[in-house]
């Protein structure tokens, strides 16, 4: 079946029953983060928010080097052509409020080409300065796919499964749900590279993939404005949130009901979220973290003693 596809970006600011961070049902609330707390193990003050000089709002985790900010390719170059923004600020979760930190240089995955569906879609933000101490940094999974509970974060809409996304961008939030596909296994042409999950409310109806999660009751989903935030798994990244997709009799047509809730691609139960492989982009991060302080100097003094000291370009063109 074929699939209509959401980015996770806000293009602008703004601002039931099941949780995301669309929860499945209960009170949205229950699913925000507070400062310094600690959700399976994971220290959650590393998960950042991000708005663009452009106004569009993402969200992002730092990596173990303190200085870059993983998040999705199209929150800085979209596959809708916006262009690229001057800056990003960071906010960092802080025991008063957000603690902000600016990027004005950025790295894209070069086999991203604005087609989110091909497992590529990433980019590293380069903080001008080191994050606070107080922020998690947090290393990469590395290993093979899992079908066991991940944790999600991430600043954007929240809801639930019944009613879908309805706003509250800006407030992180977290919960649990699984993966169970690879991308290919549930749309042709997709690549592997995508890990795969469904929103359940415990029906056969609304089950799109089969496999239902038992522990229905910590089920959520993705929405606008989680793009680039973190899954975790043993305490590591393990995908990066890219896109909400739901089963449809074409590309740009309304979702299928059942097994979607509604025809609307919004996060309702039934629907599907896809989250970018770390594992398989593993080489590229690793190669765009900032390198340790001795290292770092021993790049600069090769580069002086070669005549072409300079800046990496840092931004790919929309």
């Amino acid at each position: 079946m074929l699939r209509p596809i959401c980015l996770l970006t806000l293009v602008s600011l703004f601002s039931g029953p099941l949780r995301a961070i669309v929860v499945a049902s209960g009170d949205p609330s229950s699913s925000v983060v507070a400062y310094n707390q600690v959700v399976n193990g994971v220290n959650l003050n590393g998960v950042v928010e991000l708005v663009a000089s452009d106004g569009i709002g993402c969200s992002g985790s730092l990596l173990s080097d303190g200085y870059s900010i993983l998040t999705a390719g199209h929150c800085i170059t979209s596959s809708y052509g916006s262009s690229v923004p001057s800056s990003v600020t960071v906010y960092f979760p802080g025991s008063g409020g957000p603690v902000a930190d600016t990027a004005t240089t950025y790295f894209v995955d070069p086999l991203w080409t604005g087609n989110s569906t091909q497992g590529n879609d990433l980019a590293i933000l380069r903080l001008n300065q080191a994050a606070p101490s107080s922020a998690t940094r947090y290393s990469l999974y590395t290993g093979f796919f899992t079908t066991s509970p991940i944790l999600l974060a991430g600043y954007g809409q929240t809801g639930t499964g019944t009613t879908g996304a309805s706003g509250g961008f800006g407030t992180l939030r977290q919960g649990q749900n699984r993966y169970d596909a690879l991308g290919a296994a549930v749309f042709t042409g997709w690549s592997n590279n995508m890990l795969m999950g469904d929103f359940d409310n415990g029906t056969t109806t609304n089950n799109a993939l089969g496999s239902t999660d038992p522990d229905i009751t910590n089920e959520v989903d993705i929405s606008f404005g989680d793009s680039g935030g973190p899954s975790f798994y043993l305490g590591q990244i393990i995908g990066v949130h890219d896109l909400i997709a739901c089963f449809s009799a074409t590309d740009s047509g309304p979702c299928t009901v059942p097994p979607s809730l509604s025809t609307s691609d919004s996060s309702y139960f039934g629907q599907l979220f896809a989250d970018t492989s770390v594992s398989a982009n593993a080489s590229w991060i690793a190669s765009e973290e900032t390198p340790e302080p001795a290292s770092y100097s021993l790049v600069l003094l090769g580069l002086a003693v070669a005549g072409f000291l300079g800046s990496r370009p840092g931004r790919r063109p929309s």
